[in-house]
């Protein structure tokens, strides 16, 4: 059987049609990731909810929070014997997020398992509202700020800015 360049010409011509059927069917998620609908925010009321009947001991829940920071994650955990963790993070403006983790336990464990053996750290003390916090670094170099209340060991870290962990500390009621 001999082969012509007409032959090639439509092998070619309908591999064309068919490349460009699957681009424009999937060019949304092909050639644009991260156009496609974002998934739906994290509802973090039913862990706010949960957690002092959990741990025995109330919850600092954030109030007042910008509308442009996006809920991403929110669990309840109980990682070992009478010790209840809570973890609620956020994206914020400008690709970076913030996060706020309470728990009961031992405050030493807390720290260091949240912000890393670097954390165990202080490396400053600031006021916000009428709360002491202190300042800590994790272990990637990410700025956070812990306190005690009520028996909890409260940590609010990310990437995000100085001033909106601050916000996200000042909200905790």
């Amino acid at each position: 059987m001999r082969k012509s360049f007409g032959d090639m010409a439509r092998s070619l011509g309908l591999m064309a049609v068919i490349v460009a059927a699957l681009l424009f069917i999937g060019a949304r998620y092909l050639i644009m990731p991260g156009s496609a609908e974002r998934p739906p925010a994290a509802d973090y009321t039913s862990v706010v909810h949960d957690f002092p009947r959990a741990a025995g001991a109330p919850v600092l829940a954030p109030t007042s929070l910008p509308s442009a920071w996006r809920a991403n994650a929110a669990r309840l955990t109980i990682p070992t014997q009478g010790v209840t963790a809570l973890h609620i993070g956020w994206a914020v403006p400008g690709s970076r997020y913030a996060g706020l983790d309470e728990a009961t336990g031992d405050p030493n464990v807390v720290v260091t398992g949240v912000l890393g053996h670097r954390g165990a750290t202080v490396t400053g003390v600031t006021t916000i509202g009428t709360a002491a916090w202190q300042q800590r670094t994790s272990d990637l170099g990410e700025h956070a700020l812990t306190r005690r209340a009520g028996g909890l060991t409260i940590v609010v870290t990310g990437n995000a800015g100085d001033a909106q962990l601050r916000l996200l500390a000042a909200s905790l009621r």
